[in-house]
């Protein structure tokens, strides 16, 4: 069995064009696990697969079309219901900031015992094992109050990159750096934005980037008005690659 990438959510924070927000799934001989779980990720999670097979979470950040399913994917699988404990990894602050969401969502169901555990891990540079894939993340450069990082996952022999939401900075070659498959946000197309990348400037760069395949995400109102002239693979809410 190939490692296949699905992307459930290639959104902006807006949901332009109607998609989804951030969320991928990775599916390998060793289990699943997602990468980000935006707001409205749940209706995909469940048209992809059965999320009582997913294994873990990698979070790059704390904006809700990256994080703000988890209440949602949780409370589902508490009433499925679930048995073995779910993995979820990000920021030094994903637990507490789910918590307070968890609480605004659903109070009346908040403490209500469940039959499962979330398991947190704060992500770093160096790798730890988050269910079936080796992850690490490394800072980039994007809000600071949201505690942003790329990430880098090892699983099924694959390498796999993802900027999360970042402008262009050195740590996205390095997140890049060998990868089978580099996923990296475009929000833009050619407008200057001080938090996110650009097509364009990401296509000046490209060269920098070692990776075997980059497919780019996150894609706003002007990337999809250029759609047919960015100049870059991109993905589209249920795409799916083998590597």
């Amino acid at each position: 069995m190939s490692v296949e990438v699905r992307f459930l959510g290639t959104g902006d924070a807006f949901a332009s064009g109607g998609r989804s927000h951030a969320c991928i799934l990775v599916t390998a001989p060793e289990g699943r696990i997602l990468l980000d779980c935006g707001g409205s990720s749940l209706p995909a999670i469940v048209r992809a697969c059965d999320p009582g097979t997913i294994d873990a979470v990698a979070v790059t950040h704390l904006h809700g079309d990256h994080f703000g399913g988890l209440p949602y994917l949780v409370l589902q699988q508490k009433y499925a219901p679930r048995r073995r404990p779910l993995l979820v990894g990000g920021p030094p602050s994903l637990e507490a900031r789910y918590l307070e969401a968890m609480k605004g969502l659903y109070a009346d169901f908040f403490h209500s015992p469940s039959p499962f555990e979330v398991k947190w891990t704060i992500l770093r540079p160096t790798p730890v094992r988050l269910g079936p894939a080796q992850v690490s993340a490394h800072s980039v450069e994007h809000v600071p109050a949201s505690e942003p990082h790329g990430l880098r996952v090892r699983i099924g022999g694959k390498l796999i990159g993802y900027s999360g939401d970042a402008r262009w900075g050195p740590a996205l070659p390095l997140l890049a750096d060998g990868a089978d498959l580099f996923i990296c946000e475009t929000t833009t197309y050619s407008v200057p934005d001080p938090v996110h990348i650009s097509a364009k400037e990401l296509s000046a760069h490209r060269d920098e980037l070692r990776c075997e395949r980059l497919v780019v995400t996150h894609l706003g109102t002007d990337s999809l008005a250029n759609i047919a002239s960015l100049g870059l693979e991109h993905a589209d809410d249920g795409m799916t690659i083998a590597l």
